[in-house]
């Protein structure tokens, strides 16, 4: 997006313009344009309609879309509001003490911390994104808290106590997990970083070669997706070495990356666990069995085995019903027996995806159950047959 068609879009013609987009969702897509003859020139409303798609986008990533501005590749990258929203809280400074935001794209980080209260510095490159942004700002009332400073961080060369850090994953066009190829490159982030007390870095969940910085880590999910890893930097007191974070219930477990529980069999009555992405992501699988006295179900797949559920862990539980050869002539008949016909499948350490196992399986009845195909103590592919 260029300059011009963010200050449109922020103006008070652009935003009557875009209300006018917003009535015409429900219009067959040939027929929205011309609704809007008369209401700008082609490419004003080529650009209302265009923000409005990803206003739409957006809504599943924040409660606040309908009011602001995007750009396709900002919006990409931009982070969920509910994990935005909980890193908004974690800064353990005073309110007043303000955050800088040292790329802050379109500001959904921005304008999360803002809404708490505490004010922002936010540094965009990027002039048109920091039209955008300063529309945001005044959309959702925090243009007071919010200062925008259109030029580059890395020049400027900001310092003071609290510092963001949400590095271009697409600088080459597409999306990467090197370092090494983002935008700023790695090779700065230490100078840049360290003109402040505190600084927290966002990452790609899975991100390759970032442990030239020192700093503890966090690996967060939403909705049992893994969302993004964050590295603390500079001093963080009481911040662990490791840590996983489950929103949006806030489960969570820290550690130091200990070694996995033995592994035992699994018999029919055990509970069995699945962990949360971000906890084998982070590398906490043993941190978890050691905190809540669990056992592995494997030696190298990731499920682990209680006597009885609790609601601290981070992960999915599931009594298992039967052990079944992982095999359609044995689990079909299980189905029909327990007239199942809402199934979910999962699975760790086979080789074969969850859609090709569905297919062979013909669920059947009202019941609901969770299958669980993964490996046994001998290597063998099982399923664990869960009711309910």
């Amino acid at each position: 997006m260029d300059t011009g068609s963010a200050q449109f879009l922020s103006s008070p013609a652009g935003g009557d313009l875009l209300a006018a987009a917003r009535e015409a969702r429900a219009l067959p897509l040939h027929r929205r344009a011309p609704s809007l003859e008369g209401r700008g020139s082609g490419e004003e409303i080529r650009a209302a309609l265009q923000m409005d798609d990803l206003r739409q986008r957006a809504l599943e990533r924040c409660p606040h879309a309908d009011v602001l501005l995007f750009t396709k590749d900002a919006l990409e990258q931009a982070t969920a509001w509910p994990v935005a929203a909980e890193r908004a809280e974690r800064w353990g400074a005073p309110i007043d003490v303000p955050l800088t935001d040292l790329t802050c794209g379109i500001g959904l980080d921005a304008l999360a911390t803002a809404l708490t209260g505490r004010p922002v510095v936010a540094f965009e490159r990027d002039p048109a994104r920091a039209v955008l942004l300063t529309h945001n700002a005044r959309a959702l009332g925090v243009e007071d808290l919010v200062t925008v400073r259109a030029e580059d961080a890395l020049v400027a060369e900001p310092a003071g106590r609290l510092a963001y850090f949400d590095p271009d994953r697409r600088a080459g066009g597409e999306r990467t997990r090197d370092p090494d190829a983002f935008e700023p490159p790695l090779p700065v982030w230490d100078g840049l970083l360290g003109r402040f007390e505190r600084a927290m870095v966002k990452l790609p969940p899975v991100v390759e070669g970032f442990h030239d910085l020192e700093g503890a880590e966090e690996v967060v999910s939403l909705g049992g997706r893994a969302r993004e890893r964050r590295l603390f930097v500079g001093s963080w007191d009481g911040q662990p070495a490791k840590r996983a974070l489950a929103l949006p219930s806030g489960r969570s477990v820290a550690g130091d990356g200990a070694p996995w529980a033995a592994a035992r069999a699994v018999t029919e009555g055990d509970w069995l666990f699945d962990p949360d992405v971000s906890v084998t992501l982070a590398g906490l699988v043993g941190d978890l069995a050691e905190r809540d006295g669990l056992e592995g179900a494997h030696p190298e797949v990731p499920y682990l085995v209680g006597a009885a559920p609790n609601d601290t862990a981070p992960g999915h539980w599931m009594q298992v019903s039967s052990v079944l050869p992982a095999k359609p002539k044995a689990v079909n008949p299980w189905l029909a027996a327990h007239e199942v016909g809402n199934l979910t499948i999962r699975k760790r350490g086979i080789d074969q995806k969850a859609t090709a196992l569905r297919k062979k399986l013909r669920p059947k009845g009202k019941r609901a159950a969770t299958l669980v195909f993964t490996r046994d103590l001998r290597d063998r592919w099982v399923c664990y047959a869960c009711l309910g």
